[in-house]
């Protein structure tokens, strides 16, 4: 004999399938916009609400940053990233600008090498063993601007932004090609 359901168990029942049918159609508005930007038609961002489901809505961010994992790893695996400068890396991201991948302190003045060892919490010989490192791996580039230097994360890895410009990428050392 089948026992008959209390109604939380019809409740969480009934969100379950709410959650399995937004799940669902979000899967297949994704790949249908992935098929039509590839048309070359211009997609505008589509969000999907089926009644049911009650969890509260994602809001991020004006801006936030896109990381992409397979292409660090890949220069992991090329390189032999250590923890530390993935550590480096990760928290350096944080501090991209949008559209153009500046290291940048919170009010936006790029950061000098000063900067790097408050943020990185680390000391001054540390800070220019990691990123000579890190700069020869292709991961940061550095651009010498009067006294001080810039230094720009690879778009590859961390991005905040829809277009990556040219002569951003043109800065890495690594070509695009290489890694597929």
């Amino acid at each position: 004999m089948m026992k008959k359901k209390t109604s939380a168990e019809l409740g969480m029942e009934k969100k379950r399938n709410a959650i399995a049918v937004h799940n669902r159609l979000a899967n297949a508005v994704l790949e249908e916009k992935k098929k039509m930007e590839k048309e070359g038609l211009e997609v505008p961002p589509v969000t999907i609400s089926v009644k049911g489901d009650d969890r509260p809505l994602w809001q991020p961010e004006k801006y936030f940053n896109k990381n992409f994992k397979s292409y660090l790893e890949q220069i992991r695996k090329v390189h032999g990233l250590s923890v530390t400068e993935i550590g480096i890396i990760f928290i350096l991201s944080q501090h991209i600008t949008y559209e153009n991948n500046l290291i940048t302190n919170t009010d936006g003045t790029p950061v000098i090498k000063k900067d790097l060892e408050k943020i990185l919490g680390i000391r001054q010989n540390a800070v220019d063993k990691h990123m000579a490192a890190l700069i020869k791996k292709g991961v940061f580039a550095s651009v010498k601007v009067r006294k001080s230097v810039n230094y720009y994360l690879d778009p590859r890895i961390a991005y905040q932004g829809n277009r990556i410009d040219t002569t951003l990428l043109s800065m890495f050392h690594i070509k695009l090609d290489s890694f597929k």
